[in-house]
């Protein structure tokens, strides 16, 4: 199962299904079959960008004849929980080692700025002092 794409000028995207009609894709609008365009028309959304085509996921829970109708949603939940919870740990990790990547210009200035700090600490004189 496939379904088109759109996104509109505010990056919000919409979607809708894709199926073979009159040996052509066409996707299923509130009004009927239209053709797949780059740019759509919608009457709430206004115009509409296509963006991609994307496999739908079967999200449909299935039961077996004389299984337990109670635990396999549970289960169906649990194994939901347990792909949000990987993909967003590896996210965050994407993400943190994106950010605690050296940066080329901090690293020059804070260099810069410690030059600067130890030559004003640096005594100007040849240094006379007083023995008593």
């Amino acid at each position: 199962m496939m379904r088109a794409v759109y996104k509109d000028g505010r990056g919000a995207t919409y979607s809708c299904s894709v199926e073979i009609h009159d040996n052509k894709w066409m996707m299923l609008t509130s009004e009927g079959f239209q053709p797949i365009t780059n740019e759509f028309q919608d009457d709430i959304a206004g115009t509409l960008s296509f963006v991609e085509h994307r496999e739908e996921k079967d999200s449909r829970i299935h039961v077996e004849q004389g299984a337990n109708s109670f635990r396999v949603p549970q289960e169906a939940g649990a194994r939901a929980t347990a792909e949000y919870e990987t993909q967003r740990a590896k996210q965050r990790r994407e993400m943190l080692n994106e950010l605690n990547q050296p940066d080329p210009q901090r690293m020059r200035q804070a260099r810069e700025y410690a030059a600067e700090v130890l030559r004003a600490r640096k005594p100007r004189g040849k240094g006379v002092f007083i023995v008593g």
